[in-house]
C-alpha cells in the first residue's frame, strides 16, 4: 500500500471516530452531587440552586434523595414557600432521563391523594413549558410530556416511590429545568404533592459548526484520494 493511501485511511478512520462520538457529551447529576445544607452548587456544566432554602437529603426505601430543608416535609419539594430545585445549563441539553422519588399513591405515607409533580423547562429557543407527572397507582403514573414514564420503586409505604422519565421532552434541548410543587395545598400544611430529586441525565448535541468542519474534512479527504488515483 502506498504511503499516501495509508495516510488517507488513517485520517478517514480518525474523522470517522470523531463523527461517531460527536453526540456523546453526557452529563449525569445525582442526589449525591447536591451537598446537604448548601444553597447551590456549580457542577461545571450545570448550576443547581435550591428554591426556598438549602438542599436537604433523606433516604426513602433505600434511595438517596434530595429536596429542600424545612417546609412541610424536610428533604422534599413542597408547597410551604413554595420550594423547588432549579437546574441551569451552560449549554443547551437534551434530557435523556429524570428520576424523582417520594411521589406516593393515595393513602400511602399519610398522603390523602395520588401525588403529582410539576416540571418546568426553558427550551433552547427561549420558549417555556410546564408538565405534570401524576401518580395513578402503586406502580403506575401519567406524564403530560413526551417519552415514557416507568416505576423504579413502588409508590407504597416502605418503598421509594421512584419514577423514571425517559426522554421527557423528546429531542428538544433545554437551558433550564425546575422541579416544583403543584397546588392547591389542601388541606393547608398537609404533605400532599411533595417529592424529592433522585437523578438527571442529559446529552449535549454538537454545535452545527463542529459537524460542518468534520464534514469538510471528509470531503477534503475524498478529493485528495481522487487526485492521488489519477497521478
Amino acid at each position: 500500500m502506498l504511503r499516501s493511501q495509508k495516510l488517507l485511511l488513517s485520517l478517514s478512520a480518525a474523522l470517522g471516530l470523531a463523527l461517531g462520538s460527536a453526540p456523546a457529551s453526557a452529563l449525569t447529576v445525582t442526589a449525591a452531587d447536591l451537598p446537604n445544607y448548601t444553597p447551590s452548587v456549580d457542577l461545571g456544566d450545570v448550576l443547581v440552586t435550591g428554591i426556598g432554602g438549602p438542599f436537604a437529603h433523606k433516604t426513602v426505601g433505600g434511595f438517596d434523595m434530595v429536596g429542600i430543608l424545612g417546609g412541610w416535609e424536610g428533604g422534599e419539594i413542597d408547597l410551604s414557600v413554595p420550594e423547588g430545585i432549579l437546574f441551569e445549563f451552560d449549554t443547551a441539553q437534551i434530557v435523556t432521563e429524570l428520576q424523582i422519588g417520594a411521589l406516593f399513591a393515595a393513602l400511602e405515607e399519610d398522603d390523602l391523594y395520588d401525588e403529582q409533580a410539576l416540571i418546568e423547562v426553558t427550551f433552547a429557543d427561549n420558549t417555556t413549558a410546564s408538565y405534570v407527572l401524576a401518580v395513578t397507582g402503586g406502580t403506575s403514573a401519567a406524564w403530560s410530556g413526551l417519552g415514557t414514564v416507568s416505576n423504579v420503586s413502588p409508590a407504597t409505604t416502605g418503598n421509594g416511590a421512584v419514577w423514571s422519565l425517559a426522554n421527557p421532552f423528546g429531542s428538544a434541548a433545554v437551558t433550564s429545568l425546575t422541579l416544583s410543587p403543584i397546588g392547591p395545598d389542601v388541606p393547608e400544611n398537609f404533605r400532599n404533592n411533595d417529592y424529592s430529586f433522585v437523578s438527571l441525565s442529559t446529552v449535549v448535541v454538537p454545535e452545527p459548526g463542529t459537524l460542518a468542519m468534520m464534514g469538510f474534512g471528509l470531503t477534503g479527504l475524498a478529493i485528495f484520494g481522487r487526485r492521488r488515483s489519477v497521478i
